[in-house]
């Protein structure tokens, strides 16, 4: 169980009260008000019709000033009320004693137990003295010396055996791991301060477009007292009217004014060119804010994406080896029968051990298209061998191509199996559904979405869960090898090696318009020998 802290701010007053309130409420506040209780109990306590000196005692052995002033109170409340006046005369000196005892030797390395006995033996040796000396009181005496002598000696025993609170116990992280985790902190800490202090682009205000024009153009006129003085309202209106046509063009022309207003106008062209300019300045200062907003965006992304890379990284390896094992075949053919395609691929596992395929489209056909899909696969196989999560790695490579000043594409499709258990993951970002086959059906996974890089905020690759360890195949493929044709050769194709399966869907006109690629997976079971 935690221990509670209690947290106080400083109240603000004149008065001095208020310091006292914010210091009874903090965290020693509140412990020295159930110290003192515990030394009001305590000092009911008595043996042969007299007080023992444990609440006395426990003043001297509080620990801060404000913990033994609590407990001095306590001490005399409790014994005045428990044992009355004549009886109380004696703990309530001795507890007065503790007290300046505490506060002399409070810095002091000096035996409490020591330190009570002998003011407990100093304070009933005077009150002895005026009651009269006798074998039976020098008895009692002695008794109440050797319980003042054990109380601090007991009260450190029982402290130093008590359990320290903890919420739970946590491994600590070896020391090589500590400068990572500091820097996951830092990037935790600027996503989300990124993340909270989002731009707002303001909308056009035409107000301000006019009220530019204005100065410049109607300032210096003849009628600029007529327009703008006497005919106020008229000309308010007038331009109000034109403001949907102005704003939806995004330019304003003369037939967007009423005939009134232009009739009255002796400079409409240089209004127009003033209202035109000064519109363009500023759809060009919200472009601005949009890029700035656009690559704000972009950052926060990529620092969380880095943030769970430098976690992935501290993960510790699974020490389960593979259950199974891929079986993986890959066909691909250029359009009309070129040597050059843009489709990519990649199969590897990670540092954990996850099995992945990868399948990247580049947008069009040729080496430009090769060339970005190549790009993408290299990116994103990268991020993926280190351990990063799918969607962290995509959402990167998806700011990667925003911040580009080019406009160049690549569809995104990815499977990330766990060998242990055969279960595994489907990621498509813009690329063609893929073919699950299972006992004889033929099942879709996917829909068509648009490609990674249009705009930070682009939609979120789909995920698919699906799993392959019950003998199921997954055909996985490009655009150019989508279609009613590649659906009609799986149902035809009843049995065969995975390399068969993608030779044959492949196979097509050699007239295709676009690159296909069809890439064919299963698992086998492995035999672990015991």
């Amino acid at each position: 169980m935690k221990a509670i802290q209690l947290k106080v701010r400083p109240i603000q007053g004149n008065g001095t009260w208020y310091a006292g309130l914010a210091a009874v409420l903090s965290q020693n506040g509140v412990k020295a008000l159930l110290y003192a209780g515990c030394v009001l109990l305590a000092s009911g306590l008595g043996c042969f019709g007299l007080p023992l000196p444990i609440a006395a005692c426990l003043v001297l052995c509080a620990s801060v000033p404000l913990q033994a002033g609590a407990a001095l109170l306590g001490a005399l409340g409790g014994y005045l009320l428990f044992w009355g006046w004549e009886l109380a005369m004696e703990p309530v000196a001795l507890s007065l004693s503790c007290f300046v005892g505490f506060a002399l030797f409070r810095r002091t390395p000096v035996s409490r137990s020591a330190l009570c006995a002998g003011l407990c033996a100093a304070v009933g040796g005077i009150f002895l003295l005026d009651s009269g000396v006798g074998i039976l009181p020098l008895c009692k005496l002695a008794a109440r010396t050797g319980v003042a002598a054990l109380i601090p000696a007991a009260l450190t025993r029982t402290l130093s055996r008590a359990p320290i609170p903890t919420a739970a116990p946590r491994k600590l992280p070896s020391p090589e791991l500590l400068p990572q985790l500091r820097v996951e902190k830092a990037l935790h800490l600027m996503h989300g301060i990124l993340a909270r202090e989002d731009p707002i682009v303001q909308p056009i205000r035409l107000a301000e477009v006019y009220d530019e024009a204005a100065e410049r153009v109607c300032s210096c006129c003849v009628r600029h007292a007529l327009c703008w003085e006497q005919n106020a309202e008229d000309t308010y209106r007038d331009l109000c009217a034109a403001g949907e046509l102005i704003l939806s063009r995004g330019e304003a022309q003369r037939e967007d004014f009423p005939t009134r207003f232009t009739d009255r106008c002796c400079h409409v062209a240089g209004f127009l060119t003033a209202v035109n300019q000064a519109m363009d300045r500023l759809l060009a200062r919200r472009r601005e804010a949009h890029r700035l907003e656009e690559s704000r965006r972009v950052a926060t992304g990529q620092y969380l994406a880095l943030e769970r890379l430098l976690s992935a990284l501290s993960r510790p390896l699974p020490e389960q080896g593979p259950c199974f094992a891929p079986e993986l075949a890959v066909g691909s053919a250029g359009r009309a029968g070129s040597e050059i395609s843009g489709d990519r691929g990649a199969a590897f596992r990670d540092r954990i051990g996850n099995y992945c395929v990868l399948l990247c489209d580049g947008m069009g056909t040729g080496m430009e298209a090769r060339v970005e899909s190549d790009r993408a696969v290299r990116l994103l196989t990268a991020f993926l061998e280190s351990g990063m999560e799918p969607d962290a790695a995509l959402s990167l490579v998806n700011g990667f191509y925003v911040l580009r000043k080019q406009s160049a594409f690549a569809t995104f499709d990815l499977l990330k199996l766990d060998l242990r258990t055969g279960a595994g993951s489907a990621y498509k970002w813009g690329a063609a559904p893929s073919y699950l086959l299972r006992e004889g059906a033929i099942e879709e996974i996917g829909t068509a979405a648009p490609p990674p890089g249009l705009t930070a905020q682009s939609r979120a690759p789909g995920q698919y869960e699906l799993s392959l360890r019950e003998g199921e195949t997954l055909v996985m493929v490009s655009d150019g090898a989508y279609g009613e044709e590649t659906a009609r050769r799986l149902q035809e194709f009843t049995q065969g090696s995975v390399r068969d399966l993608a030779a044959c869907l492949i196979a097509q006109d050699e007239e295709a318009s676009d690159d296909r690629t069809a890439v064919v997976i299963r698992l086998k079971e492995l035999r672990i020998e015991r």
